[in-house]
Parts: structure tokens; sequence; C-alpha cells
């Protein structure tokens, strides 16, 4: 073997490595979220919707919007001819706040931090194919809404992790807890697909949906804080433990179904989102949706990326 070869295969080696290390470096640790206990099982549908509420107070911050293909929001192969979309949409990134008079402030999802008022912070040579181009003014970014709301967060719940679901991550105060669903993948690749949103020092909650009950129509529902007020519906397919969001607040209850599906189109027309972990999965857990909206068509529903 030449001494050329000999180095080329030992650079590769190197290479090879320091990636492995820099993968290492940014796995946040997991910790598993212990359930309180509850009743759901014993409740039905109409007992648990119009159950007296201690979510007092539910906003919706929009922190910018981003330009992504179509192909990514809809299952194009489904489309009709003729639909009228383009084939780039823009589309917004919501954070919800709500207020439970117990256990104080918390969030759903973490919108944009202040870099999307020009490129962003999700770089490498693929992430162009997922977000385009993004648009923020200024004071729009989740710290500034953050700092105008002046609540004290005790908790965010991520529907997923996907970059425009935690691009507002390094502008939280790390120290605020997290949640997602068990098992649900983080993906951060160096020089293909990376952020600067979770590292080692960040700690993960898993919600185990594989605890939850079964409540027709769907198969794993978790009770957050155990009475009731805030579940947890596990909706994979978009991605491996994507979760669901149902809030029953003092203005009605709230169904923010997260990427589950993106949009209201989707959603009336039964298209599953074009990038999944699994397309059946993602098509079972859009028609639960869908059969829940129309078991109770008086519910509010917010779509992952669109009011």
């Amino acid at each position: 073997m030449s001494k050329k070869i000999i180095i080329l295969l030992l650079t590769l080696v190197v290479t090879i490595s320091a990636v492995a290390i820099r993968l290492s470096s940014i796995k946040p640790f997991r910790l598993a979220y212990t359930l309180p206990p509850n009743d759901l099982s014993g409740k039905n549908w109409d007992e648990i919707l119009n159950s007296t509420s201690v979510i007092d107070s539910f906003k919706v911050l929009n922190t910018g919007s981003v330009k992504v293909p179509l192909s990514g929001m809809l299952n194009t192969k489904k489309l009709k001819v003729g639909n009228g979309l383009e084939e780039y949409l823009w589309v917004d990134v919501f954070v919800f706040l709500f207020h439970h008079k117990e256990r104080g402030w918390f969030m759903i999802d973490t919108g944009l931090d202040s870099t999307f008022q020009e490129e962003g912070n999700i770089k490498g040579l693929l992430a162009g194919n997922f977000i385009l181009e993004s648009r923020q003014r200024k004071g729009q970014n989740i710290a500034a809404q953050l700092e105008r709301e002046n609540k004290d967060i005790k908790g965010v719940f991520i529907t997923h992790l996907h970059g425009d679901h935690t691009g507002g991550l390094p502008e939280l105060n790390p120290s605020i807890p997290k949640y997602i669903g068990k098992g649900e993948q983080y993906i951060n690749i160096p020089f293909l697909y990376q952020s600067n949103h979770l590292t080692k020092k960040d700690k993960l909650f898993e919600l185990d949906w594989s605890k939850g009950i079964y409540k027709f129509p769907f198969d794993h529902i978790l009770d957050i804080f155990g009475d009731g007020s805030f579940l947890a519906i596990h909706t994979p397919g978009h991605s491996s433990s994507h979760l669901s969001y149902l809030l029953m607040t003092s203005e009605g209850p709230v169904l923010m179904t997260g990427d589950a599906s993106h949009t209201k189109y989707g959603f009336t027309k039964n298209i599953e989102p074009g990038w999944v972990d699994h397309q059946e999965t993602a098509e079972k857990s859009l028609s639960q949706l869908i059969g829940f909206s129309e078991m109770y068509p008086w519910i509010e529903i917010i779509y992952g990326h669109q009011r």
C-alpha cells in the first residue's frame, strides 16, 4: 500500500472519528417524566371536553415565517391537478402559551430566535432543502415576545424535534424543563444538517406514550397534569414520536395538531405531510385527528403552521 493511500485512509478515519465525537457531544440527556395519577380512563370525551377549566389563559405567538417546499408540507402524490397551490409555501411558526391556575405558565414549541431575521440557526449542506428563506420582524423572535409577556415559564412541551419547532431554544433559559415524546429523534449531523438548538447540557423529559390510555379514535393519550386539562396525543408518522396536544381552556378546547397536519388544506383534504418518518403511520395519525374533529366539530383546531 502506497504512502499516499495510507495518508488518505488515516485522514478518513480521523474525520469519521471527529464527526462521531461531535455527534456524541450534542446529544441531550434524556429522563423519564413520571405521569401523575389520573381518572381519564373513567371519563368519556364529553366529560373531558366540558370539565371546569383550570387553564385560564391561552395565547398564540407568531414568531416569524419560513419558506418551504410544498412537497414537504403535503404528499403531492395525493394532490389533484389544478389544485392552485404554489411549489413553495410561506408558513408561520407558532408558540403557544398557556396558564394553569396551580402550575403556572407553559409553552408548546419554541418558535424562532432572532437569527431568522436573516438566515436562521440551521446550517449545513442539506438545510436549504427544508427551509429556503425566513421572514421575521424585529421584536418578533421568541425572546423579545416573552420579555414583553413577562411570564415565568415553567416548562416547554415540544411537539417534535425538527428544527422549525426547536429554533427558539437558543434564546430560552436552558434550565427550563423540556418535554418530548419518548424516543423522538433529534437530527443534528455536522456539515449536513446542524444547529445549536440542543446539546448534552440540555435535559429532555420523555413522555412515555406507551403508558397512555386508549380513547377512541386515539390509541395513546397522556394526561400530563393528571387533572384532564392538558392532554398529549401520540400522533407519530411525520416524526418518530410526534405529539399533538389538546388543551381545555376557559374559552373552550383547543387542538394543536403539530406537524401531523401542517396546514388546513392537508387536514380538510386528508393529505398527510410529504416529509414523514413513516407514511402509513402518518396517514393513520391524521385520520385519527380528522375523526376526532368530526366527532366534535366545535373544537378549535390550530394546524402545525397555519391557524
